[in-house]
């Protein structure tokens, strides 16, 4: 994966340049800080970008990505997949089951491979370009979406991959301010721009679907680039949670049990 430049959040957030290149140089010399949102002390280095790599199959509600600190900015980066929301087509039920359950892992060496290079990675790219054939060989059109889709009323508002950082109904895109749909976040990546963290949050990603269905099929997946703007803290901890569906309609998403991450190095 190519290396990101130095980062400023969104417009739609608060910026994390502060007031702008004066007072953060007085900071600097003066207070001992540095870094954009975030506080370091005199000579502590600023922990270098991470970039998580997510996998949503989506007979699920959601995956666990990463545990963000305050000042911490992040945004989806790329996306890939495809979910169909018509009737489950038999062809594509027992791809489906190979894909196993959510899961999330910090990405080694960002800087010298695009791609997640883990055997289970890999394993998950092929099978996603497999199932996507078989949508687009066999599927409709209006069953299909790509995980970059932004929904309109003509397609029932649903597909397409969101991101929450907190919100009262995770599994339930709301509009809500701490939900993004990642059609969103793709553009503020094209503008090397990203969303600053104001608490401490955990970032999931979720399959738009107001009906809530627990029959689609298909798979979206992604990489979650990510700077750290707060100080000496432990680091973000590797997640691979598989979430069950009976948390969705009481909105409470406590994890559930732990999907066998072994193939993914995690």
């Amino acid at each position: 994966m190519t290396t990101w430049p130095r980062r400023t959040c969104s417009l739609q957030t608060r910026t994390c340049c502060g007031f702008g290149f004066a007072l953060g140089v007085f900071l600097l010399g003066i207070l001992g800080f540095e870094g954009r949102g975030g506080v370091f002390a005199q000579g502590e280095r600023r922990p270098d970008p991470e970039t998580y790599h997510w996998v949503l199959p989506a007979q699920h509600e959601g995956v666990t990505v990463v545990e963000l600190h305050p000042g911490d900015c992040y945004v989806i980066q790329r996306v890939d997949g495809m979910v169909y929301f018509g009737d489950p087509l038999p062809e594509v039920r027992e791809l489906q089951r190979q894909f196993g359950g959510p899961v999330a892992h910090r990405v080694e060496y960002p800087d010298e491979h695009a791609e997640c290079q883990l055997a289970g990675c890999v394993d998950v790219a092929q099978l996603t370009r497999l199932v996507t054939t078989r949508f687009l060989e066999l599927g409709t059109s209006q069953g299909r979406r790509l995980a970059n889709h932004r929904p309109t009323p003509l397609d029932g508002m649903r597909g397409g991959a969101y991101s929450d950082v907190g919100s009262a109904e995770r599994p339930r895109y709301r509009q809500a301010a701490e939900q993004r749909m990642a059609y969103r976040h793709l553009r503020t990546a094209g503008r090397d721009n990203c969303y600053e963290a104001k608490a401490p949050r955990t970032l999931t990603i979720h399959i738009r679907d107001g009906q809530q269905r627990r029959d689609r099929t298909g798979v979206y997946s992604g990489y979650v680039y990510l700077e750290h703007h707060h100080g000496s803290l432990s680091p973000p901890r590797r997640l691979a949670a598989r979430w069950l569906w009976g948390s969705a309609i009481s909105g409470n998403l406590s994890r559930g049990v732990y999907f066998d991450t072994s193939r993914f190095g995690a």
